[in-house]
């Protein structure tokens, strides 16, 4: 049995290193093509440079191709086992197929934890790279074009709320940032009464303070006083400030937990890093599932016909589960889902359902 197991590992292995050679050759392509209209069409860069922006974004893209890799590998092993009779011969031997499929699931298990506490955090890091060069490409644009849409904080505490609005993120400051500190004692009808304006150049988190240049303060009974640089007490995390130029797809599996706190301290929603938390957590079981399916669709004997038509059935399930999973998670984000049912439901029922249909099949 050792020497069986070993063999069907080996067997998996090399299946699902083949499909990602020919995946991540692909996305490589794909990725090469559209980097260069995004970035070399509008500033001067060589083509050389263009392909290393490429690889600094392959850990992230070979990460959400993950669950096609794994299907696509242990498709291909299971057909070829069974093309060349090797499933028939173990089954007569007296191997049940639960035996068979153990290692191929064991690796894809293996595969999404390595994905998620090794391959993520390293993705996370040449992402971050990679948006600094390209913020350095376009250092001479408006702040807009390197950060992205206005940035919205909020501080909530027992008799105060601080709404921060700024034009945009510039090289971890917020430019021409307005404080408006809110008051929520004596307010009438439970709203908020506007209490002071603060409007400064630009402001920098540091040791939980924001350092603000040239500010200007704006209260309703006295008008504007200049301030001058001034440092303004803050809650707020550099994790909250620093991951709104950042997708989520770019904070490290470490890293979540404690950004997730942060900006919920920071008043800003969560549920796009609970999401991603929860999908990092439910990457093992979403490519066991896709292993599983991959088993169930190639064990039907080739000698009795179809095996090919389930084949792709099983493929098109796998693509089927990728995207169920893509809307659960996006209603997860939008509020509709709670965020648990978002990343765990769809990999669990298509994982349940190959396990059940090849439970029928094979031992009725």
């Amino acid at each position: 049995m050792r020497v069986l197991t070993r063999y069907l590992l080996w067997q998996t292995f090399t299946g699902i290193l083949g499909a990602a050679v020919i995946v991540i050759a692909v996305i490589l392509l794909i990725d090469f093509v559209e980097t260069s209209r995004d970035i070399a069409t509008r500033v001067d860069i060589s083509p050389a440079d263009t392909a290393l922006f490429s690889l600094l974004k392959l850990p992230l893209l070979i990460q959400d191709t993950l669950p096609f890799i794994i299907l696509f590998g242990v498709l291909w092993t299971f057909f070829r086992l069974n093309r060349r009779s090797e499933l028939i011969v173990m089954r007569a031997s007296g191997v049940s197929v639960w035996r068979i499929m153990a290692p191929a699931v064991a690796l894809a298990l293996a595969v999404g934890l390595a994905g998620s506490v090794l391959l993520n955090p390293l993705g996370a890091a040449t992402n971050a790279h990679f948006e600094a060069r390209r913020s350095a490409l376009f250092e001479n644009r408006p702040v807009e074009e390197v950060s992205g849409a206005r940035v919205w904080l909020r501080e909530v505490s027992d008799d105060q709320v601080v709404i921060i609005a700024a034009r945009g993120i510039d090289d971890a400051r917020l430019v021409d940032p307005v404080f408006r500190f809110y008051s929520l004692q004596g307010a009438n009808d439970d709203r908020p009464v506007l209490e002071q304006q603060i409007e400064a150049g630009q402001a920098r988190l540091s040791g939980g303070f924001w350092q603000l240049n040239d500010a200007v303060e704006y209260r309703p009974e006295t008008g504007a006083a200049s301030l001058g640089d001034v440092s303004l007490p803050t809650r707020t995390g550099p994790e909250a400030l620093f991951e709104r130029t950042r997708s989520t797809q770019g904070v490290s599996f470490w890293r979540l937990p404690e950004v997730i706190v942060s900006a919920r301290e920071a008043g800003l929603s969560t549920r796009a890093y609970e999401i991603r938390w929860q999908s990092l957590l439910a990457q093992p079981l979403l490519l066991a599932a896709a292993a599983l399916m991959a088993i169930a669709a190639t064990l039907r004997l080739s000698r009795l016909g179809g095996a090919a038509g389930f084949a792709l059935a099983g493929g098109l399930g796998g693509f089927l589960l990728y995207f169920l999973q893509r809307m659960l998670s996006g209603l997860g984000s939008a509020g509709n889902l709670d965020t648990v049912s978002a990343a765990w439901s769809a990999p669990a029922l298509f994982a349940l359902a190959a396990l059940l249909y090849i439970a029928v099949t094979e031992d009725g």
